[in-house]
């Protein structure tokens, strides 16, 4: 992507209150995810955010108090002094954009929190997920393997795990964090040795 003006069809409310409810009880780094997670969906936010009366930023966040909305500013504040956050003038409008930095930490923030879904009911495939990082990767190899057993795979060997869910856009997703996505693949099977214990780990 040549910029980060995401085109999202954004579900304003959804966003709004999963958020509202964990301003509640947040650290100063929770707000941070907040605020990347929401940018990396939303695309851009207004400069304007950051003065005293704007509303832009609080109709995703939804706080009701005047702390929370200072919370919020200042980091917003501090993300751009850090160089997470960039500004870029759009139709004659300055916004808050990700920098590369940024759209990385948001894209991580996102990945620590999805999961595999399973499905109602089972469509009797198996997913397997391989990967061959090169050497000069290797952290990402390390990473990317874990991101794979977090999302809910189950390691089969050594840099293969296997699922019996649709995974395909959340390894996308990994793959494209740590920038290792041309060195996986997927492959989808109906019979897998060692079926028994595999059915086993996943409740089926």
């Amino acid at each position: 992507m040549e910029d980060f003006v995401i085109h999202f069809v954004i579900r304003s409310m959804t966003i709004k209150d999963t958020v509202r409810d964990a301003m509640r009880d947040t650290t100063k780094e929770e707000v941070v995810e907040m605020v990347l997670s929401t940018l990396l969906v939303v695309g851009v936010l207004a400069v304007a955010v950051t003065m005293p009366n704007a509303v832009q930023l609080f109709k995703y966040f939804g706080p009701k108090t005047p702390n929370e909305q200072w919370r919020i500013r200042r980091s917003v504040s501090r993300l751009e002094k850090s160089g997470l956050l960039g500004k870029k003038l759009v139709r004659g409008q300055e916004y808050f954009v990700l920098t590369p930095t940024g759209k990385k930490r948001a894209m991580r923030y996102r990945l620590k929190a999805m999961t595999i879904k399973r499905q109602k009911k089972w469509d009797g495939l198996w997913r397997i997920v391989m990967f061959d990082i090169p050497e000069d990767k290797r952290p990402a190899r390390r990473a990317i393997g874990y991101a794979i057993q977090k999302l809910g795979c189950l390691q089969y060997q050594k840099s293969v795990f296997i699922t019996p869910y649709p995974c395909a856009e959340e390894i996308d997703f990994a793959g494209e964090c740590f920038g290792v996505r041309k060195h996986i693949r997927i492959i989808t099977a109906k019979d897998v040795e060692d079926i028994n214990n595999i059915k086993k780990h996943f409740n089926l």
